[in-house]
């Protein structure tokens, strides 16, 4: 209490510190406020980013090419993942997309389902609308064969789309002919690239698809000088990768199979990024997609390469 006859007054200093704790109780509710809207910001932009959707054109020139099958448009995507993250009316709206581009084949890289709730038909009786005049083929993929091997081999046959299982078969156009072998899955399989390439001559153009790219070095070391190319998925980009940095890959060789082209003795593989998601419904900096490679006819060059990203 004051003195009789006085009035109390905050001193100047108290005055200076209670201002000072206002101004600092109010930034601090600013950078929180802002902190809580960006990071909201953050993942709702993450998961927009899982609706868009990449077509990653490439011309892929070999003198294996026939000139049958000179400007054949392969169309490859891999990792829909139709289930909790993924459903069926965007795998209707994906598989009109991939039809927009007027394949010549479709080559599928497994992973059809993912969340184990049971969506496989969802995705089958989609992938029943896949339109390509040299036909759809397709490998299975860990999540197939987690869900049931039996049912994916069975939606597979419904939906009029080959399986390639540790073996190939042969396209035919006009007389002139390219092989598509296929292998099982790394882990859930057994991967065999040599009895995939049983009868496949040195000269034939040749695709080998695997769901997982782990499967290429040796199994191409296995079979040198016989694959043209390589597609494989599984490691959906890292699904969240901030700039050069991947906190997960999913392939024993890190981010050399992350996603993108890279060799295996002189093979070129693609490994794509994938179209949906799992774990989490979240892509940043790993943008689905989906692939158009234009084959040519190019005998000037002894090996096939490619030729335009």
């Amino acid at each position: 209490m004051g003195n009789p006859g006085t009035t109390d007054t905050m001193t100047a200093p108290s005055a200076i510190l209670m201002q000072r704790r206002w101004l600092a109780a109010i930034a601090t509710a600013v950078v929180f406020t802002l902190f809580f809207f960006g990071a909201s910001a953050f993942v709702a932009y993450a998961a927009v980013r899982t609706q868009d959707l990449d077509v990653t054109t490439d011309e892929l020139a070999s003198p294996d090419v026939p000139e049958e099958f000179d400007g054949a448009r392969v169309v490859f995507l891999a990792d829909v993942h139709t289930g909790p993250f993924f459903s069926r009316e965007r795998t209707a709206e994906l598989v009109d997309a991939v039809n927009a581009l007027e394949p010549d084949v479709i080559l599928l890289g497994g992973d059809y389902v993912g969340g184990r709730v049971g969506a496989a038909p969802d995705f089958y009786a989609e992938a029943a609308r896949f339109e390509a005049p040299l036909g759809v083929y397709a490998v299975l993929g860990n999540h197939d064969v987690w869900e049931g091997a039996d049912e994916a081999r069975a939606g597979l046959d419904e939906a009029g789309i080959g399986l390639l299982d540790n073996d190939s078969i042969s396209l035919e156009l006009d007389g002139a002919s390219i092989r598509l072998a296929g292998v099982q899955d790394l882990y859930t399989g057994e991967s065999d690239v040599e009895t995939a390439g049983t009868g496949i001559e040195a000269d034939e153009f040749a695709i080998l698809v695997s769901h997982n790219p782990d499967v290429f070095p040796n199994g191409i070391a296995a079979t040198p000088g016989m694959w043209d190319l390589a597609l494989a998925g599984h490691t959906h980009g890292g699904q969240i990768a901030l700039g050069e940095v991947k906190p997960v890959v999913t392939s024993m060789y890190g981010d050399r199979f992350s996603g993108g082209w890279t060799t295996e003795e002189g093979t070129p593989i693609l490994v794509t990024r994938g179209v949906g998601t799992v774990t989490v419904p979240v892509r940043i900096g790993a943008t689905p997609e989906v692939h158009v490679i234009t084959l040519t006819s190019d005998t000037t060059e002894p090996a096939s390469r490619i030729v335009s990203r």
